[in-house]
């Protein structure tokens, strides 16, 4: 049987497991899908951009940068929920910084992975709730997690939001500091497919959403699971227990409602149209 090329990419970190064990073990393979995966340690914005360049077909982002690029023009839409839980987003500053509480942050300028990112939106978030709006340049753009640590380790104060169990390993090192956490009122991470393959190679895609669906359900709670986090994602055991009892993956259509409190608070930061609403953003499976 000949296979259907598939280039789907994500980031580095442990929400994508599902993904990883289907490709392990063949699954896709099985359902007709030569699965190219690429992962992304830029994250959000960069997969816009390769979508938007027709480098992929499928990503997997954070839903506030997806929402945020497809109401600005991409050519992709939202076919899936991945992860329904909210990610725990952890608000970061050097670890030899004299910040210490969330007071402390107002006007302080935000390292973000690029414009578009899920650093650089809930950035934004977080700072309206501290009551102030960051400009241009007090946004330093560092690329991925290791431009962070780095720009964490000289230079001034910044602050810096990631996930929190992802940057748990530099905490511990006694590179940056946790000072707070902020999570959205939406699912963590959906899936987008690009318009153009969506609608010449819907059955595919459909496809290889069912085989994911498939492999997260089969993720239940126990050692087997802790222990393929614990490999999956170098997580030390009482990490991956933790992070666990936090994430639910859930590869089903999205639901309008519940990407409607998001759409209005990017409304509300300025980072799409005024009149953005939910039509444009899902993608039309039936």
């Amino acid at each position: 049987m000949k296979l259907e090329p598939l280039r789907v990419a994500g980031v580095p970190e442990p929400y994508n497991l599902p993904w990883h064990l289907a490709m392990e073990g063949g699954l896709f393979a099985q359902a007709g899908i030569d699965l190219q995966w690429h992962t992304v340690p830029e994250g959000t914005g960069r997969m816009c951009q390769m979508l938007r360049d027709d480098e992929l077909d499928m990503a997997v982002l954070v839903t506030e940068g997806a929402v945020r690029d497809i109401l600005n023009g991409g050519p992709h839409r939202i076919v899936s929920t991945f992860v329904e839980s909210a990610l725990p987003w952890g608000v970061h500053v050097p670890a030899a910084s004299p910040l210490h509480r969330p007071e402390d942050l107002k006007g302080v300028p935000f390292a973000i992975s690029r414009l578009g990112s899920g650093s650089h939106i809930m950035a934004m978030l977080y700072a309206e709730r501290l009551g102030w709006r960051p400009r241009a340049e007090d946004l330093e753009v560092v690329h991925n997690m290791e431009g962070a640590a780095a720009r964490m380790r000289s230079g001034g104060p910044v602050i810096f939001l990631w996930e929190t169990y992802v940057t748990s390993r530099y905490v511990d090192a006694g590179v940056m500091r946790r000072v707070d956490e902020v999570r959205g009122d939406w699912p963590g991470f959906v899936i987008v497919a690009r318009q153009e393959f969506a609608h010449e190679h819907a059955t595919a895609m459909e496809r290889s959403l069912q085989v994911l669906r498939t492999q997260a359900r089969a993720l239940r709670p126990g050692e087997r699971t802790v222990e393929q986090v614990m490999r999956n994602a170098g997580f030390g055991r009482r990490l991956a227990e933790d992070w666990l009892q936090h994430v639910r993956w859930e590869v089903e259509p999205p639901v309008p409602e519940n990407l409607r409190t998001l759409i209005t608070t990017l409304r509300k930061l300025e980072l799409v149209p005024a009149g953005a609403h939910t039509a444009p953003v899902l993608a039309n499976r039936s």
